[in-house]
């Protein structure tokens, strides 16, 4: 009996859900307009969007041409009580990595243009290849900020609020197969989307050969101290091969404009957008309009019409 109650059941949520495409057939009316609402909403949705430009970088690590002695001579140094500075390791990975660092961004807003560039830019004229900044943010005609903020925060953007806004506009990537490196910059500017990805390789080739040039000294100035105090002849040997070591990274570090990542393909002025897709806005868009109307109708027939009030918990319950 139990069976035979329950096919009734199921037989009839069937009949049930059939019913509902008249219902949904005798308000085509409805659904054409709301869903040429929504279309015409997002073709001006979509024309309200500023195009993004993107520069592309194509880079690959630097091949060193210093020999790496300070591992191979670690093992050696610490059985005679001598402990060797360690080197620095795989640099392409600190450099992929400070690609979205406040030091990195600190050296960009070295350049005027930067931090206005960033956070006050509004609009890009391609006639004139001028920006035009929002003018509660920054006055253009004194080059000079003008927002109005509350602590802590100040007039003149930090590096930390800078980087909030300069991450998303950066993506590195490194492709392990054939082992280069790929830095997209996209901005509303492609003339600044092209300037700002030469700077970003130039500051991060400029920063890791800084620190490489005050670490290679740091071990010369150790390891010379060393040589003064060891009484071991081997030992002094092989204080001076890693002495020469590091004076040639030293000196790599210096004379090497492209110290880590080398330029393969570099960046150009974009001549089309990459974003924003408008075509995809306004099917997506229209798509949407379409679905909200028929549920906006199966609602209202299942919801708000008495004879089926009972039906739509019914319904639902068995979903």
């Amino acid at each position: 009996m139990n069976d035979l109650n329950n096919n009734e059941e199921y037989y009839n949520d069937r009949i049930d859900l059939r019913s509902l495409f008249p219902v949904v057939l005798n308000h085509k009316k409805f659904i054409f307009i709301f869903t040429t609402f929504f279309a015409v909403a997002s073709i001006f949705y979509s024309l309200m969007q500023t195009n993004i430009y993107t520069a592309t970088t194509l880079l690959r690590p630097t091949a060193a041409s210093a020999p790496n002695l300070m591992n191979q001579y670690g093992g050696l140094a610490s059985l005679a009580g001598v402990t060797l500075p360690q080197d620095s390791g795989n640099e392409l990975k600190v450099a992929l990595a400070m690609v979205n660092s406040k030091k990195l961004v600190a050296k960009l807003m070295m350049n005027e243009s930067f931090l206005p560039n960033l956070i006050a830019a509004k609009k890009w004229r391609m006639e004139t290849n001028t920006i035009t900044y929002d003018d509660n943010l920054y006055d253009k005609n004194i080059n000079k900020w003008v927002r109005e903020v509350s602590l802590p925060f100040k007039q003149i953007p930090s590096s930390q609020e800078a980087i909030q806004q300069f991450s998303p506009l950066v993506t590195i990537s490194q492709d392990k197969k054939n082992n280069l490196v790929t830095l997209s910059v996209e901005h509303i500017s492609p003339v600044v989307a092209q300037q700002w990805s030469i700077w970003i390789v130039r500051e991060i080739n400029t920063l890791l050969a800084n620190m490489k040039v005050i670490e290679s000294q740091a071990s010369i100035d150790y390891l010379n101290s060393q040589v003064k105090i060891t009484p071991y002849a081997e030992l002094r040997s092989m204080f001076y091969e890693l002495i020469q070591e590091s004076t040639q990274s030293m000196m790599l570090a210096k004379v090497n404009p492209e110290y880590v990542l080398t330029t393969m393909d570099p960046p150009v002025i974009a001549e089309t957008k990459s974003k924003p897709n408008r075509a995809s806005i306004c099917i997506i868009g229209t798509f949407l309009g379409g679905i909200l109307s028929i549920l906006i109708i199966l609602i209202r027939y299942l919801g708000f019409n008495k004879k089926n009030e009972a039906d739509l918990f019914d319904w639902t319950s068995k979903l």
